[in-house]
This record gives C-alpha cells, structure tokens and sequence, in this order.
C-alpha cells in the first residue's frame, strides 16, 4: 500500500515537472521567435542587433567593418543595413 502511494506520488511529481519544464520552453521558444521577428522586420540595425544578427562578437564584427563591411553614420552610432550584411558575408 505504501508503495503504491509513493509511486503515485513520484508520477505526481514528474507530470508536475515535466508541465513546468512544458511551459518555460514555450515561454523561452516564444521570446526567441518574437527577438527573431524583430530582427527580420528590422532593415537597419545597431551594432549589437548587428552582431546579435550576425551571431559574432563586438571584436569580430570590427574585423568584418576593417574587411569592407559597409554601415552607415548617425552621430556617433553605426547603423548596418541587414540586405548589406548578407551580400557582404555571401561575397567574403
């Protein structure tokens, strides 16, 4: 009889967490597709977005800016056209 109620209360427990680990995975799935959409709706980006997009580090995307990577100026902010991106990284 005990065993039974302890193994009753063990799949009790696994439903409860396999439902949680469930809900934070579509919760993290749901965060990743909306920063994605972001990205994809987005033509021109910061240079974080830029190496968010590009999937590199701050260093490696001032070696792809040194290689000829073209961005454009506002102020002091660096703005990278997505279109530009890809036809430079498909070309180098």
């Amino acid at each position: 009889m005990e065993q039974t109620i302890e193994k009753s209360i063990e799949e009790k427990i696994e439903s409860l967490i396999t439902q949680s680990l469930e809900k934070i995975f579509e919760k993290k799935l749901g965060e990743t597709i909306g920063q994605h959409n972001e990205h994809a709706a987005k033509e021109w980006l910061n240079v974080q977005e830029t190496c968010d997009y590009i999937g590199i580090s701050y260093k490696s995307l001032q070696k792809l800016i040194d290689q000829g990577l073209k961005f454009i100026s506002i102020g002091r902010s660096k703005r990278f056209s997505k279109t530009e991106i890809n036809h430079f990284l498909k070309n180098v």
